[in-house]
Parts: structure tokens; sequence; C-alpha cells
């Protein structure tokens, strides 16, 4: 009979699979907006103003960016499935804070732990380079942008669907199902790809300075914000 170690190494040494890494793509971003027409409904059931609610999306982008900057170097020492497991549980953790917040403050709090989701794209984007082959990354990243640009646009549509149909407490249960269902799923299906582990977390936030100074970089964030706008 496998013991609990052993299957979990089996499942740790497993090679991610494209939907899987696709699905989780879509996670990452969907969450961002879904809930955007339902925030004159969260303002009127917390008896709060609607522009305290709208803090429930610039927090969420502020942390969104902090975590990036820090999951990144994380997973080149750590490893990338423990940054996408820990992500996903706090996620999950948050959208149900979100479902069951009886405050605004609550709400916030927990809308912040949600952030923690985004902290998958930038692995993602890893996991395919250690994966893929020169000919099937550029393939394989091309997806993950489709999909990175359609969901936040398709979000907030279905959001007001449900918001219309069981209320907006049902948008943050859906999102809690998502994530339970994709930590699932990556616990069993996400092996771990990073096989040259940095040296120390120090030394992949020196490279920060070399990055912010290269105009490339902004050149590429410019193009990003402006695609975002659109």
């Amino acid at each position: 009979m496998t013991s609990y170690s052993q299957l979990a190494r089996l499942c740790a040494q497993r090679a991610p699979k494209l939907v899987t890494l696709t699905l989780l793509c879509a996670l990452s971003v969907l969450p961002l907006n879904i809930f955007l027409p339902s925030l004159a409904h969260i303002a009127r059931d917390f008896q709060t103003d609607y522009a305290l609610v709208s803090l429930s999306l610039a927090g969420y982008a502020a942390v969104s960016v902090i975590l990036e900057l820090i999951m990144g170097p994380m997973s080149d020492r750590y490893g990338r499935r423990p940054i996408v497991v820990i992500s996903l549980a706090f996620f999950t953790v948050g959208s149900i804070g979100c479902a069951l917040a009886s405050n605004i403050w609550a709400f916030l709090a927990f809308r912040s732990l949600q952030a923690a989701i985004t902290s998958c794209y930038p692995v993602l984007m890893a996991i395919i380079r250690d994966t893929a082959g020169k000919e099937q990354t550029a393939s394989r990243i091309g997806y993950a942008a489709m999909i990175w640009a359609l969901a936040p646009m398709i979000g907030p549509a279905l959001g007001g669907l449900v918001d219309e149909a069981l209320g907006w407490r049902a948008i943050f249960w859906g999102l809690a199902l998502a994530g339970t269902t994709m930590l699932t799923v990556c616990w069993f299906q996400l092996g771990e790809t990073n096989r040259t582990r940095s040296g120390s977390i120090a030394q992949q936030f020196r490279a920060y300075a070399a990055l912010f100074r290269a105009p490339r970089f902004w050149g590429a964030c410019r193009k990003l914000s402006g695609l975002t706008v659109c």
C-alpha cells in the first residue's frame, strides 16, 4: 500500500498539464473585477459609502503588485509548487471570508487576502519556462496571455449574472469553490518544476535594481497599463 509520504512525493514530481496552467491563469485574474456590478449592492448591505467599497479594488491591486514582486523570487528560491499551493489556500480563505463578512472592514481585510491568487501568474510563467522547450514556450505563454486578457472582460458579465440570480455573496462562494477545486487539482497534478533554485533570496531581490534601470522594462509596463485601461 502506498503511504501518504510516497503519494505526496509522487504528486510533487508530476509535470503540470497545460489545462491546469490555463485554468489557474484564468483564476489568477478573474477575481480582480468579477464583482464590479455588485459594488452598489455591497455598499447598501454594509450601509457604507460606495467610495469605501471601491477600496476593495484599489487595495486588491496594491497588494497584488507587492505580492508579485515578492513571490516570483520566492519561487526561484523555494520552488514553484509551494508558492502556488499557499497562494491558492490564502485565496480560498479570503473568498470564504468575503462571502461571510458582516461589515465593510472585514470584507476589505479578506479581499486583501484574496489578492494572494495574483502570485500564481508570474509563477505560471516561470513554470512554462521550466517545462517547455524553445518551440513550445512562446505558444504556451500565448495561451496564458490570451486567458489573462479574456478573463477580466468576461468576469463582470459573469458576476452580474450571479449577483442578479443569487446575490453578491454567491460570487465569493463561487470563487471559494473554484479556489478549493484548483487547490485540489494542483496538489495532485502540479509537480515541482524548479530544478535550479537560487542560492539566496537576497540574490533574487538584488536583481530588481538592474530591472528598474532597464528602459525595456518601463516600456513593457506602459504597454501593459494601456491594455489594462482598454
